[in-house]
């Protein structure tokens, strides 16, 4: 842990590149596993959130945020994925979970702060299918759906802050 903390602040725009592939290729290799039910492996399991988690609580803000924003693009341009309103969706849901996990981690508890950025990005998320209309549902059936289905990532997100946060602490 420590490691990766100093290679970061000896090598900042290296370690940036490596957190922006890693947030790239981590949710490319979780979409090759078949949908359950129908539904894709990304909308259970959310792994666009796991990297800027990771780099935010080994980092700080700015791979974090460099993933948040850049990633949702370079997937979709990767996999040749070409509907952009829902790429447009996900680059906004991460950076408002990024930024507000990044506010919330100072204030309370990781579990609480995981909760209610999910919650926040999702609600942001709605809002803007409600000003924009990016794609063919309700704002409320979003956020009802992407909770209801997503439940499994939020687990994981869950898990993956206690056990970074543990990692820190006890590197420290």
């Amino acid at each position: 842990m420590q490691y990766l903390q100093h290679h970061y602040k000896t090598s900042p725009f290296l370690t940036s590149l490596f957190t922006l592939l890693a947030a790239v290729l981590l949710p490319v290799a979780i979409h090759l596993a078949p949908p359950i039910q129908g539904v894709p492996i990304g909308a259970l399991f959310l792994p666009m959130f796991y990297v800027p988690l990771i780099a935010l609580i080994l980092f700080g803000k700015t791979p974090a945020l460099a993933a948040a924003v850049l990633s949702p693009a370079l997937n979709f341009l990767l996999s040749g994925n070409d509907q952009w309103s829902l790429m447009i969706l996900l680059t906004v849901e991460l950076t408002v979970f990024t930024f507000s996990i990044g506010y919330l981690r100072e204030k309370m508890s990781n579990f609480w702060s995981i909760i209610l950025s999910i919650l926040l990005a999702k609600g942001i998320g709605a809002a803007l299918l409600l000003g924009l209309g990016l794609l063919p549902q309700t704002p409320i059936d979003y956020f009802i759906q992407s909770l209801g289905r997503g439940w499994p990532g939020i687990i994981v997100l869950v898990i993956l802050g206690f056990v970074m946060q543990g990692k820190q602490e006890k590197s420290e």
